[in-house]
C-alpha cells in the first residue's frame, strides 16, 4: 500500500475511534466517567503497541538481532514496559477518581466493548499498515521509539484535567446535556493531539527518499 494512502487510512480510523465517545455521550449510552476510563484504557493499548515497536525495530543499519540488537531492544522494552506502566498505574488512579466524581460510570457493557474495540482496532491497524507494511521498523530506534508516546500522555494528562474542571464548572455532573460540552471539547482536544503525533511518527520513521522522490516503499 503506498505510503500516503497508509497514512490517510490510519488517520480515518484514528478520528472516527477518538469521535465514537462523543457520540455514545449524545445518545445516553455513556457519560463523562466513562470517557475518562476509556481514554484511560487506551494507555494500556499504547503500552503493548509501543512495547512491539521496541522490540522489533532495526533502525541504526545492520540486521535486527545482530550486534547485541535483540538484547538492547528487550532491555529497552523491559524498562518501557515498567517507566509507562507505572505512569498508566498514577493516570488510572487519578481517572477512576475523576470519574466517580462525575457520577461514576454510567455506559452500558456493550457500550463499552464497542468503544473498547474501536480504540484497540485503531492502534492495531496503525502497528501493522505503517509499522510493519510501510517498513518504518527499519528506521526507527528502540529508544526513539519509547519516547513517542510521552508527550501524548503528558497532554492527555492536562486535558483531561481540564475537561474535569469545566465540567464542574457546570454544576451538573450529571446528564447528557451538562456533559456535552465538556465531552466534546474533550474528544476535540484529543482527537486533534492523536493526529498530530501520529502524523509527527509518520515522518520521523520515514524511509530516506529515491532521488528526490517518495519515500522508499519496503522491499
Amino acid at each position: 500500500m503506498p505510503s500516503r494512502i497508509a497514512r490517510t487510512t490510519t488517520s480515518m480510523i484514528l478520528i472516527a475511534a477518538n469521535l465514537l465517545p462523543l457520540v455514545a455521550v449524545l445518545k445516553g449510552d455513556a457519560g463523562m466517567g466513562d470517557v475518562f476510563i476509556i481514554y484511560w484504557f487506551e494507555n494500556l493499548v499504547v503500552w503493548f503497541t509501543t512495547t512491539v515497536k521496541i522490540l522489533t525495530a532495526q533502525g541504526m543499519g545492520g540486521a535486527w538481532g545482530q550486534d547485541g540488537r535483540l538484547l538492547g531492544n528487550a532491555l529497552v522494552a523491559a524498562f518501557f514496559a515498567v517507566h509507562f506502566g507505572l505512569f498508566t498505574l498514577v493516570h488510572g488512579v487519578f481517572s477512576f477518581t475523576l470519574a466517580r466524581l462525575t457520577g461514576g460510570l454510567t455506559g452500558e457493557p456493550q457500550t463499552w466493548a464497542l468503544l473498547m474495540l474501536a480504540i484497540t482496532a485503531s492502534h492495531l491497524i496503525s502497528l501493522g499498515l505503517n509499522w510493519f507494511g510501510q517498513g518504518e521498523r527499519n528506521v526507527a530506534t528502540a529508544r526513539k521509539t519509547m519516547a513517542m508516546p510521552y508527550p501524548r500522555m503528558v497532554v492527555l494528562h492536562v486535558s483531561v484535567l481540564a475537561a474535569f474542571f469545566l465540567l464542574i464548572g457546570f454544576g451538573r455532573p450529571d446528564g447528557a446535556a451538562a456533559n456535552l460540552v465538556p465531552v466534546a471539547l474533550l474528544c476535540g482536544l484529543k482527537t486533534a493531539l492523536d493526529v498530530g503525533f501520529h502524523l509527527r511518527e509518520r515522518v520521523a520513521n520515514r524511509r530516506p527518499a529515491a532521488h528526490g522522490g517518495e519515500a522508499v516503499p519496503p522491499g
